[in-house]
């Protein structure tokens, strides 16, 4: 990860700060300050895995938009028990820089990287669904997150359309 002079406990605590701002924002329904925040770094690992197979990254930067957020917070999805908590939110800069595992979706039609951790329950992991070829606003292409969810671990690991990265 790329972060200059500035520890990363001290990056990864600010971009949790603006997560919670988003957060909050979207709770109150307030107007957004920002439409978008860097929340990671794609890793050498990845880079190598993409290019190897051909696959154009856009941006190594991983951005969470307001949009996106909004999306992986809704009520519905957390009262059905798959939408993230608001302290596993605040986790996603941890997430992506020390996954548990990255998977690439062979299947969807979109470029899907899967980043997973292991949450407190053994048997389920966050997912980050990140898109490396998305397009934020309709103007320039960037990678994204797509969505978040909890996964039964079991779903992950017997699913062939799922490629180890790392």
């Amino acid at each position: 990860m790329i972060v200059g002079s500035v520890g990363y406990n001290s990056v990864k605590k600010d971009v949790s700060m603006e997560i919670k701002q988003f957060l909050d924002e979207i709770k109150s329904k307030k107007k957004h300050t920002k439409n978008r925040i860097v929340v990671g770094y794609l890793d050498s690992k990845v880079i190598s895995f993409l290019q190897e197979r051909k696959i154009p990254i856009f941006s190594k930067e991983i951005y969470l938009t307001h949009k996106g957020l909004s999306h992986l917070s809704r009520h519905s999805k957390q009262k059905r028990g798959a939408g993230l908590s608001d302290s596993d939110i605040l986790k996603i800069p941890e997430i992506i820089q020390k996954p548990s595992a990255v998977y690439f979706d062979t299947k969807k039609e979109k470029l899907n990287l899967l980043y997973c951790a292991q949450t407190d329950n053994c048997f389920k992991f966050v997912k980050l669904v990140v898109d490396v070829n998305s397009y934020t606003n309709r103007k320039e292409k960037v990678t994204l997150i797509k969505t978040a969810g909890y996964i039964e671990a079991h779903n992950i690991e017997k699913n062939q359309e799922y490629v180890i990265v790392m």
